[in-house]
């Protein structure tokens, strides 16, 4: 190797070790906006180096076999540059492998965390950033941490992860995207096997996390038969571009569920469809609701003023929202999201020309939203979900709420408990509900008692607890693994 490939690999091996803390104590004096520049350096960094980043062994002389001495002064006959002279003989050396470190140094890097401290549960996410599965998330690990199970965390991507300071204090975090940052897919997957293999855990939860999808499809046996539990959330399909079904639950699920010893999901709708369209058992399935965030309520105002509160992306559906907004101009309409780039063009600008739509950009809290207590109700309209964590902070606000019946949206919304259109309804449907929602405060006032009474019963942190404890083998002191729970499939009533 080359001098400068030498010193290549020697800044690759450097960054494996030193990257790392280095980041986690930038996190700590850096803003969100800097440390996101500092990694993109890194990256660029990174292709940089990769290309000469491996350890070759040193060249070592090798004395050539008798007979291939022979025939070469044989060939110098014919070709005389051939002739094996003393100088020619001492460029011949023995060829060895060369050999990456950074397997075993990712490998090393995580021992503490998945050997020393001896989890009694792993969580293998793909980040913890703002969204309704992240905070999913933290109710499972605080779930654990609160009954004493010992737990690490780890993220699978090599992203920002803004929550993990809301990870409970005693939690181990293991950043494994970062540290393999500059590991091939399958050295990270054989890595991340071999660690789940040695480590004490007998529980491991998956949730949208593409690594510990792959890993599941190709090693589930091997994980399963060294006595591990592996469960996995689900919430809902995606959809690309052309409309087709797509996510974890489509490309994973039917060839791997076998290996699972349970599939949950914060929805039974989407459960339902999942047994009927692919055979899975429904005893392997847990509808487990999310609790409601606690926080104090604020009353509603009497004015025309609407929450639009999403990530401004093609499943939210923006171009619904500029049509509602263009047919009720008597009404202003305030939009909380970071905007997808997806949508940062035409559909952005079509908004800001709207005299009655306000765009306020990312929000950290829905409760900071809700307190202003300047809003009359919330307008939700997405294209797919589960059961939006928004619509239940919404109603512990104590808003009144116009959503489309998709996904589980209906196993908390409906006639009693607020203002349900169709799946595919059009901007006229949502305008005449939101007529008839600001039009009838009394009935209004009726429906958000009757949606926070469901709240209280069925979304607080007990029932939430229970539910956790009911899944077979998931928690100790719950449900015995041989002990079957089938998946509650009867209407939910408000």
């Amino acid at each position: 190797m080359s001098l400068n490939g030498r010193l290549k690999a020697r800044a690759a091996s450097f960054a494996r070790t030193a990257y790392p803390p280095i980041l986690g104590s930038l996190r700590r004096v850096l803003s969100e906006r800097q440390l996101q520049r500092f990694i993109l350096v890194c990256d660029r960094l990174k292709g940089w180096l990769l290309k000469e980043a491996v350890v070759v062994p040193s060249p070592s002389p090798m004395a050539l076999p008798p007979w291939i001495v022979d025939e070469m002064k044989a060939l110098a006959r014919i070709e005389p540059a051939l002739y094996p002279s003393a100088a020619k003989l001492r460029v011949f050396t023995s060829w060895k492998a060369p050999i990456d470190n950074g397997p075993a140094q990712l490998y090393r890097g995580c021992l503490a965390d998945f050997i020393e401290y001896a989890p009694d549960m792993v969580f293998l996410v793909p980040h913890l950033q703002r969204g309704g599965a992240d905070l999913g998330i933290l109710h499972h690990v605080r779930l654990c941490a609160e009954m004493g199970v010992k737990v690490t965390v780890v993220v699978t991507r090599d992203v920002v992860s803004p929550w993990l300071n809301r990870l409970p204090a005693e939690v181990r975090v293991v950043e494994f995207g970062r540290l393999g940052n500059l590991l091939g897919e399958e050295d990270r997957r054989l890595v991340l096997l071999r660690l789940l293999l040695q480590c004490p855990a007998r529980s491991i939860h998956i949730i949208n996390s593409q690594l510990a999808w792959e890993l599941l499809e190709r090693h589930g046996k091997t994980l399963t038969f060294e006595g591990k539990r592996i469960y996995a959330s689900v919430f809902c399909d995606d959809l690309d571009g052309n409309a087709v079904r797509c996510g974890y639950a489509s490309e994973f699920l039917p060839r791997s569920w076998m290996h699972l010893a349970g599939l949950l999901s914060d929805n039974r709708t989407f459960l339902q469809q999942i047994h009927e369209r692919d055979g899975i058992p429904p005893e392997l399935m847990h509808g487990l609701y999310f609790p409601a965030s606690d926080h104090a309520e604020a009353i509603p105002t009497a004015g025309s003023t609407i929450l639009w509160a999403s990530r401004i992306s093609p499943q939210k559906r923006p171009d619904l929202l500029y049509e509602i907004a263009l047919a009720l101009p008597e009404y202003l309409f305030e939009v909380h999201g970071e905007v997808d780039p997806a949508c940062r063009g035409e559909t952005q600008r079509k908004l800001r020309r709207l005299p009655n739509v306000r765009l306020h950009g990312r929000y950290d809290s829905f409760q900071a939203l809700a307190r202003q207590g300047r809003y009359a109700m919330l307008l939700y309209t997405s294209r797919y979900d589960g059961l939006p964590n928004i619509l239940l902070e919404a109603t512990a606000a104590g808003l009144p709420i116009v959503a489309p019946d998709v996904g589980g949206i209906a196993e908390f919304l409906n006639t009693e408990t607020g203002y349900l259109v169709g799946a595919d309804a059009d901007a006229g449907e949502f305008a005449r509900a939101i007529r008839s929602a600001l039009g009838n405060p009394g009935e209004t006032a009726r429906r958000v008692k009757r949606a926070r009474e469901l709240l209280t019963r069925r979304h607080g942190w007990a029932a939430f607890r229970d539910a956790a404890r009911n899944i077979p083998g998931y928690l100790p002191g719950g449900v015995r693994p041989e002990q079957e729970v089938s998946m509650e499939t009867e209407p939910v009533s408000g």
